[in-house]
């Protein structure tokens, strides 16, 4: 089994593992939960991966007790060094015949291993959010990526909280609500199951769950779609903050991610994105607005793209190349671009 390269998607909500021939051919590719470590531990993380690993080599008719060559993991939560040591320390002695070799990366960059090898923005909304720049050179910045607590502007966590905190504040009179909160205070109890607010303490704190927390979102979704506007709301002030997140990691952009036929690269990972038409206005409106300003004169364009792959396809690739071998990769076949924007002269 030692041209066999094995990667993982790793999401605060889902995961995606696959095998991979050294010609770039897709032998096996298989799903499971979180395998955040942050979210789940670091024995249930682990756990995860061992199984859709396993699961993966029968798949391919490969004999499960011969580890692979290598094992390149795209993992939401995989930025400390420390953590990414402990992880791989526990696979190894766990579970001796999953690979012979590990490699670790985030989410972010394994999205963009799979989509380029140029460089451009990783913009992730999903359970969580972070943005990431690549430059062609290898040299990142990022912005976000610090969880719930610090952070996940602009992902279906945050959405779903800012639509519950409406409700919150409308209920205390503290804030007065942009618009009518009558349709999520209904979908929230309804999807939660609860007949007040106070029901709602023991999922925000007690019984807390990010990943359920944030499926709510597709609630509000449903009703952006149907004509709410509260629902409109939270996903357009969703599209600002994302934009902005591309705004702060700007001025590091090489002039060669600015400069190409798509203007500024960026892929746009996460199940929040299915939502885009959602966010459009939010999201144009802000860099419409960075393109007029003096600062980013050199920002003339960008455009948004999705993979038509996994990132655990980018994480085998990263895992391969940490060795010194090279999987075959298809980066036109594995993007598609969604949405285009060049900025008039004028701005």
């Amino acid at each position: 089994m030692a041209s066999v390269f094995g990667g993982v998607e790793g999401g605060g909500t889902h995961s995606k593992a696959v095998l991979v021939a050294g010609n770039g051919k897709i032998l096996a590719e298989t799903v499971g939960p979180s395998t955040n470590h942050w979210l789940v531990g670091v024995d249930k993380c682990t756990e995860t991966i061992n199984d859709m690993i396993q699961r993966a080599k029968m798949e391919a008719g490969l004999d499960p007790n011969t580890p692979l060559f290598s094992l390149g993991m795209s993992l939401s939560g995989g930025e400390q060094k420390d953590a990414i040591d402990r992880l791989i320390a526990h696979m190894k002695e766990q579970f001796p015949n999953l690979s012979q070799h590990y490699f670790i990366t985030t989410d972010a960059i394994g999205a963009m291993a799979t989509a380029s090898d140029c460089g451009g923005v990783v913009l992730i909304s999903g359970t969580g959010s972070n943005c990431k720049l690549v430059n062609p050179d290898g040299t990142q910045i990022s912005c976000g990526g610090w969880g719930h607590m610090m952070g996940d502007e602009g992902s279906a966590f945050w959405i779903s909280h800012l639509a519950v905190k409406t409700v919150f504040d409308a209920k205390d009179n503290l804030v007065a609500p942009p618009h009518d909160v009558t349709y999520v205070r209904n979908a929230m109890e309804e999807y939660f199951q609860v007949s007040d607010l106070l029901g709602m303490l023991s999922h925000l704190y007690r019984n807390f769950q990010k990943s359920h927390f944030a499926g709510f979102c597709r609630k509000l979704a449903e009703g952006a779609e149907a004509g709410d506007a509260l629902c409109q709301h939270v996903f357009t002030q969703a599209g600002r903050v994302l934009a902005k997140h591309v705004e702060a990691v700007l001025p590091g952009a090489h002039e060669s991610l600015l400069s190409g036929d798509l203007g500024l690269p960026i892929l746009c990972e996460g199940s929040v994105w299915k939502s885009w038409q959602l966010m459009k206005a939010g999201f144009t409106e802000v860099l419409a607005t960075v393109a007029s300003s003096e600062k980013f004169s050199r920002f003339h364009g960008y455009s948004l793209l999705t993979l038509q792959q996994s990132s655990a396809l980018g994480g085998a690739s990263l895992g391969a190349k940490s060795l010194g071998a090279t999987l075959t990769m298809d980066y036109a076949a594995n993007t598609n671009v969604f949405y285009k924007h060049t900025f008039n002269s004028s701005q």
